[in-house]
Formats: structure tokens, sequence, C-alpha cells
């Protein structure tokens, strides 16, 4: 990028003459710039060309104190080069040095769905910032599990990370961690068994990743009414016999495996209302 700058100089000499004269000075200063080309770094520059005044020139940039017509090396930010000539005249100018802003993943865009029980898991970036490629494909994607999409999917729990590429080959990375969550039953609070064919068994929603699973039910007295080992079946409120339990509150056990240890026993309460 070039900037023109002209600057006029109207000045005063007398030497030994008893009649002041004026002299008119120009400079014309012709500013040019390179961007940097990734986020954060340094490889932008700035040189100006000088034309009139006398010559030579002097130089001297800010910050820095460079003193030649061009500085490298420059990360993105604001500089100054204050140049003289042999007359001592001189003139200030200002560039800007730009870069691309960081590559980042919106945290709001984000999806990561960590695998429930056997259902697996998936990531979706959504890059923004750097400098894109093209509409529709602005960057490149490279996950170390191989795949060169903006998304994964069908994950098991683990660690993933990803290189995301822009137009100036600049990289950016990214990790995620997926943990697997604990598959926990969801029980339904109450049912109400009364053959209307609505809600009359009680349910518990994702048992089905439990096939050697044991539920057990008591009555406010202790005393078992319900006892299921295996695949659970909704349960239609009535005892071993086939009678129906009256209504009141009945309290669970929910045992994830054959190990039917107490403590890793989910707890609860139903209340059947007919």
């Amino acid at each position: 990028m070039k900037i023109y700058f002209k600057y006029s100089f109207l000045t005063t000499c007398c030497l030994l003459l008893p009649v002041c004269c004026l002299f008119s000075q120009t400079f014309t200063i012709t500013l040019s710039t390179t961007s940097v080309t990734c986020p954060g770094g340094n490889d932008g520059s700035a040189s100006v060309s000088v034309a009139g005044g006398t010559m030579p020139y002097s130089y001297q940039w800010m910050p820095g104190g460079e003193t030649s017509f061009s500085i490298t090396g420059l990360a993105a930010g604001t500089y100054s080069v204050k140049i003289a000539d042999n007359t001592a005249y001189d003139s200030t100018v200002f560039c800007v040095i730009t870069g691309p802003t960081p590559i980042v993943n919106d945290t709001a865009q984000k999806k990561v769905i960590n695998p429930f029980c056997a259902d697996p898991g998936s990531i979706l970036l959504n890059i923004s910032g750097g400098t894109p490629m093209a509409i529709g494909t602005p960057y490149t994607y490279l996950w170390n599990t191989g795949s060169a999409n903006a998304g994964i999917s069908q994950l098991s729990e683990g660690d993933y990370s990803v290189n995301v590429t822009d137009a100036n080959n600049c990289v950016a990375s990214f990790s995620f961690s997926l943990p697997k969550k604990e598959c926990v039953v969801s029980p339904e609070p109450y049912f109400t068994p009364n053959g209307d064919g609505y809600n009359d068994k009680w349910t518990i929603e994702d048992t089905q990743f439990f096939p050697d699973a044991k539920v057990i039910v008591f009555n406010r007295w202790g005393t078992k009414v319900y006892e299921h080992r295996g695949l659970y079946e909704p349960w239609d409120g009535k005892s071993y016999l086939g009678i129906p339990v009256p209504d009141a509150v009945y309290y669970y056990f929910f045992y994830q495996d054959k190990n039917d240890k107490e403590k890793d026993a989910l707890r609860g309460s139903v209340t059947i209302i007919r």
C-alpha cells in the first residue's frame, strides 16, 4: 500500500544581505507498507521515498529509532518516521501496519456433544478471523482423526485436536476433550394404572443400556411389592400376586448391574394415582 504526502516550507534566509529573501521548500513523501501475514506475526514492513528538499535525507522511525528509509519485522500497530533534509527541515508521517484478527472458534456456536451411553459424540467448529480463502470454503481443516471437515461425528470418549489453516497458510490449533457421561436412567415420578391406556405403567427411560439391571419397589413400611431383574419391563402397579397395589408413594432402588451395590443404586420415589 502506498500513501503520498506533500509538504511545503517557506524559509527565510538573510545571511549577510541587508534584505531577507524567502525560499520555498517542498517535500513529496511516498509511504509504502506491507501488512502482517498471520495473527500475532511480525513480518510487516514500511518504507518511504522522498522527493524535493535538499539531499541527503535522514530518517528516524519510532518506536525503535531505526535510521534507514525502510524498516522490517514489524508487528501490527502505528509507527512514525521523521524525515529531515540537509537544511534541517523535517516532517513526520505516520503509518498503520495492519494484520488479520486471530483465528478463533466461536464458543457460542461450538457444538460439542458428549457421548451418552451408547450414543456417539460430535464436534462442530465455527471458525472466524485470519484471512479467509473464499466464501463457502474459507479455511482448511485437519483433525487428528484424519478428517478434513469443519465437524466430526461418531466419536467415542477421548481427546481430539484440529489444525485450521487460512489463505495465508496461518495455522491455529484447537483441542477438545470428550468425557463419557455416565448413563443415568430417568424414572417417571408417578403413573396412573387405571386402564385408560395413558400412563398406565411406570416407565424408566434409558434402561436399554442396562441389560443386567435390577429394580426393587417397596411400600412405605418397607415391604417389597415389586422386583425385576434384566432388561426393564414397565411396572403395571400390581404386586407379585397380580393384585393392584393401593394408591400411595412407593420407594425404589435401581441397580445398574449384577453387583447390586447399594451405594451405587439410584434411589427415589414413585407415586401411584388412579
